[in-house]
């Protein structure tokens, strides 16, 4: 039977800061660092209130305490939401384009942390029916999720497990280079301003498309074939659902409170389509999509102070 995901304890929470040598003094002097930061910076948006606060310190945690990379992050972030609506705006979970990918795909953060406080996140396929699959929705119901756990989640850090079980040549297909490189791009400010695939731990649940094999075996990345005994020795079985051989619930039976708890939000979501960079009023020139999205290694940090 699944669990609810819930947000960690007090207790959880103090010892991820020590992890960051962070206690609750220095995150409040961090927080208000990064708000009195924001209000310097014409091109990026005005936000208040608790939440803007909460997200704030949880971005301090993901950037691992670093507050220069926080404010690259931040800024990025923003400016992606101006850059890059296809993935960016539109989180409506009311819409046809939700419904459908919902349906095909899932993207789900484990309830149970581990012993060492890492978050599993799991996501894959859902149909081996490609017809309706949209890769840019399916990233773009991810980043929904991710805006929550923002909200809500605290780790030290995410173990990502690809499940490959429904993957054929056809789901490959239709993923074309120009919605990869804004994946790559994407993940990089809503994780830690680092390559997916090098900052995190990847772990691939092969089913039955070897060649996935030589797509992703680099540094950080653990491909896994039907076998699963190297998986458990790797991440505990209580942060796993019923499919890699876990005890953490099936995965539609995370998945549909998920899909609720997203349903949530959707107010927020909505509220916050327009909360964005404005490019215009950066200081030292605008942001430039090619810089972003180009294809011969164009993409440069912003600059920022």
């Amino acid at each position: 039977m699944a669990r609810e995901f819930r947000s960690p304890n007090k207790d959880v929470v103090q010892k991820i800061w020590k992890e960051f040598g962070l206690n609750e003094q220095r995150v409040k002097e961090s927080v208000e660092a990064l708000k009195k930061w924001l209000a310097m910076e014409p091109h990026l948006p005005e936000e208040s209130g608790s939440l803007h606060e909460v997200r704030l310190e949880r971005w301090l945690i993901r950037c691992k305490n670093s507050m220069e990379r926080t404010k690259q992050s931040i800024d990025l972030y923003y400016t992606l939401k101006s850059l890059s609506p296809e993935m960016m705006s539109d989180w409506n979970t009311q819409s046809k384009w939700f419904k459908t990918i919902s349906k095909l795909a899932y993207y789900k953060a484990m309830p149970q942390l581990t012993s060492e406080y890492d978050r599993v996140v799991c996501f894959g396929i859902l149909s081996k029916d490609p017809t309706d699959l949209v890769i840019e929705d399916w990233y773009r119901m991810a980043l929904m999720t991710i805006e929550v756990r923002m909200c809500e989640d605290y780790t030290t850090r995410d173990i990502f497990i690809f499940d490959l079980a429904n993957l054929t040549q056809a789901h490959v297909d239709k993923f074309s280079f120009p919605s990869m490189k804004k994946v790559e791009v994407c993940t990089m400010v809503i994780l830690y301003f680092n390559l997916l695939f090098i900052a995190m731990p990847v772990i691939l649940i092969q089913g039955h498309f070897p060649t996935i094999d030589d797509m992703y075996r680099k540094h950080s990345v653990h491909v896994h074939g039907t076998d699963l005994t190297e998986l458990h020795k790797q991440v505990p079985k209580e942060s796993l659902p019923t499919e890699m051989g876990g005890c953490g619930g099936s995965i539609i039976d995370n998945w549909n409170p998920w899909l609720k708890k997203l349903e949530t939000y959707q107010d927020w979501f909505l509220q916050h389509e327009n909360v964005k960079s404005d490019e215009k009023k950066r200081l030292g020139g605008k942001a430039i999509s090619r810089d972003l999205f180009g294809f011969e290694d164009s993409f440069r940090e912003p600059d920022v102070d």
